[in-house]
């Protein structure tokens, strides 16, 4: 087991939620066993809002009704057919029931690592993950769909950090459609930023996240600079007496230190992910809002509308403010391991362009530390704002806090799509578990 366990809890002292040290996690109950947002009035102790909604367990509730607890934005989609996600087919022989269409993978017996030197089930694993929805995609079939927590297939649910990649790929085709290049400094495009330690940066090394900011990137520090930023982005309310910045864009221009040159190591930063968005957004002259529906969730045949948060200015929260259902994130990474195409057969049609998706799925060179310095990520990279296991697993994996996951594997066209509500924030907890899940799968296409 990685150590030591943090999970964010309501205070006993103030009443707000604070990273806290945990022996052994809290037994995965579900909104409703935890009595959340039940009754007319919902008494005090059980209401979720803005003020405590990070908190265990009232991330259960708050995870699949992020559009109650923030001003946010639609991101539309419609007209366009994609990927229909049929269901495995099966038809009744004799006293036998057997599947017909494409073979499915084969789920009988499938263990999973637990971390500790044991094994669960499938059932198991999804359990003591803290699973809100899983979804298994082979060859455009669904293999599994399973939904616990109340949710189910017109759900939205919040894609914290796999928002990232979302970002990327808009960027990506803002490069595609020559209205920035990977070389431009990013003060080409927003010339604000010639004062911050973004200077000197290109959109490339934007993209992959060499940029060289110091910004630490620790859930567990409540004066850590991500639990900084989440106030200005509006993730969590303002505390009394701050007088820090309000809104991501007036966060940006604090950062002003540097701790490595440009394009020499990566390391992980939520607020590079906002810079990109904002050069982006100058150079196309749209939203981002706008440029994701547009340009990749109506393409993509999106079944729904997705939605982001916004902070307070009205500025989408890019590196981790959108929500969708788990078919329309399974149909964002089918597409992107497909070169950018959707559909089958004489309704096959190119949705993003190939480059854009290939881009993603790549990965770049890993290098020693190239996993950001996560003992259970080396060998991986971090490319185009996506995390890659192309060298380990031969697949991509967007990824965001609390269990959100996306593995994309294009030879084999298999997608696994995961929603959850971990009570600790980052993922290096339960990376084992999930390589364990990956790998078993691709052994069973």
């Amino acid at each position: 087991m990685l150590t030591p366990l943090v999970v964010t809890m309501i205070s006993p002292d103030t009443g707000s939620p604070m990273p806290t040290v945990v022996d052994v996690l809290p037994q995965p109950i579900t909104a409703a066993e935890a009595g959340l947002m039940r009754g007319t009035p919902v008494p005090e102790e059980r209401r979720v809002h803005h003020g405590n909604w990070t908190a265990w367990p009232h991330t259960r509730w708050s995870f699949t009704h992020m559009d109650e607890l923030r001003a946010s934005a639609r991101i539309a989609t419609g007209g366009l057919d994609g990927d229909l996600l049929p269901n495995i087919s099966s038809v009744a022989v004799s006293d036998e029931t057997v599947d017909v269409g494409v073979d499915p993978v084969d789920l009988h017996d499938l263990t999973v690592d637990d971390g500790e030197g044991g094994n669960w089930t499938l059932d198991e694993m999804l359990h003591h993950t803290y699973t809100d929805g899983f979804l298994v995609l082979h060859r455009g079939q669904v293999v599994i769909e399973r939904y616990f927590n109340e949710m189910n297939r017109s759900t939205q649910h919040i894609m914290f950090s796999m928002t990232k990649t979302v970002t990327g790929v808009l960027a990506l085709m803002a490069v595609a459609e020559g209205a920035m290049n990977l070389d431009d400094l990013l003060t080409a495009h927003v010339p604000e930023l010639i004062d911050t330690a973004f200077a000197p940066v290109t959109v490339g090394q934007a993209l992959d996240m060499t940029d060289g900011i110091r910004f630490i990137e620790d859930y567990g520090d409540p004066r850590s600079d991500i639990m900084q930023y989440a106030v200005a982005m509006a993730f969590t309310p303002v505390p009394v007496g701050w007088d820090g910045p309000n809104g991501i864009h007036e966060a940006i221009m604090d950062f002003t230190e540097r701790d490595q040159p440009p394009g020499k190591l990566f390391r992980y930063k939520s607020v590079t992910t906002d810079v990109l968005a904002w050069v982006t957004a100058r150079a196309t002259g749209q939203r981002w809002i706008d440029g994701v529906s547009e340009k990749i969730w109506m393409p993509m045949g999106a079944e729904q509308d997705a939605s982001v948060m916004l902070d307070d200015r009205g500025i989408a929260v890019s590196s981790g403010g959108m929500s969708c259902t788990l078919r329309d994130l399974a149909r964002f990474g089918r597409m992107l391991s497909r070169s950018g195409r959707v559909g089958e057969g004489a309704g096959e049609r190119q949705a993003v362009p190939s480059l854009v998706a290939d881009a993603i799925a790549a990965g770049g060179r890993p290098y020693p530390g190239s996993g950001g310095g996560y003992p259970t990520r080396e060998g991986w990279t971090f490319h185009r704002h996506c995390w890659n296991m192309q060298s380990t697993l031969g697949g991509f994996l967007p990824m965001g806090v609390h269990g959100q996951r996306l593995f994309c594997h294009p030879e084999k066209d298999l997608v696994v799509a995961k929603f959850g509500a971990h009570p600790v924030t980052g993922n290096v907890h339960t990376d084992l578990t999930h390589e364990s899940l990956y790998r078993g799968l691709l052994e069973r296409c």
